[in-house]
């Protein structure tokens, strides 16, 4: 578990519909109509991620030392054409 995390509690799936749905307690703070993307891993554990989440703001490239990438593979955006192909 990581710093950041807590564990608000053990819940049950139960079945809603043609639906199993699995409970997010209030004290979570998550407001309804809040959009998530479902991860099913290997492990069988279930990973939410907000959909909205941009991962250039929220720090998931923070690592990245994008300027060693470019410098290792290229900036393919800026690169002059070759050979024939067609520039508009």
């Amino acid at each position: 578990m990581e710093k950041n995390e807590r564990i608000l509690g053990e819940f049950s799936t139960r079945q809603t519909g043609n639906s199993v749905v699995l409970t997010v307690p209030k004290k979570a703070q998550i407001p309804a109509g809040r959009k998530y993307i479902l991860f099913l891993k290997k492990d069988g554990t279930l990973e939410y991620r907000t959909a909205e989440n941009n991962p250039w703001l929220n720090g998931e490239f923070a690592d990245i030392d994008f300027k060693k990438e470019m410098a290792d593979v290229g900036n393919y955006g800026v690169e002059k054409p070759r050979g024939k192909e067609i520039i508009d």
